[in-house]
């Protein structure tokens, strides 16, 4: 990373958002050459487990660490577990038609879900916490994105205790 980049995890979060959207719009354009969409979601899954399983773990542990904030947080969650169970349907999902139809919900409910960060969640988010205290979270969080590539996007490489305790 650039030293003139931010690691406010707020701005690593959207950065992360960009990329996920221009995948999303080629998921849900159902007039699109199927190979099209199937060539996006290879790109969208990976990034999508990679920007999720940091955000859980550092984000929303924080989160939820501050009353005000910890519903969004237990929200944010849920709406992961519901994204990785369509993913891994779809990933699954040899018929056609019933791909087309799993990846577009699942482009829908994720877009639904950055729209609702961004909009309400992080806004909300940066209210409580300092600059200081976001670019140590970013710190976190882009060490469990590379520690969650290294593995496959697979395994979350920190538990929750372990970022309560970084954040001290």
């Amino acid at each position: 990373m650039a030293e003139n980049e931010s690691l406010d995890i707020v701005e690593l979060i959207l950065d992360d958002h960009k990329q996920l959207k221009e995948l999303i719009a080629v998921l849900k354009d159902s007039e699109k050459d199927l190979s099209e969409r199937r060539a996006a979601f290879e790109k969208f899954a990976p990034l999508l487990v990679t920007h999720a399983q940091p955000e859980e773990l550092v984000l929303y542990t924080k989160m939820k660490d501050d009353e005000e904030l910890r519903e969004h947080g237990f929200e944010g969650e849920v709406e992961h577990q519901l994204a990785d169970q369509l993913l891994m349907e779809a990933g699954e999902t040899e018929d056609d038609d019933l791909w087309s139809a799993r990846v577009k919900v699942l482009a829908e409910l994720v877009e639904h879900h950055i729209d609702e960060e961004e909009k309400e969640l992080l806004p909300e988010f940066k209210k409580h916490a300092s600059a200081e205290e976001r670019a140590k979270l970013g710190e976190l969080f882009l060490a469990a994105k590379d520690n969650t590539k290294e593995d496959g996007s697979e395994y979350v490489p920190t538990t929750t205790r372990d970022i309560r305790q970084e954040l001290q």
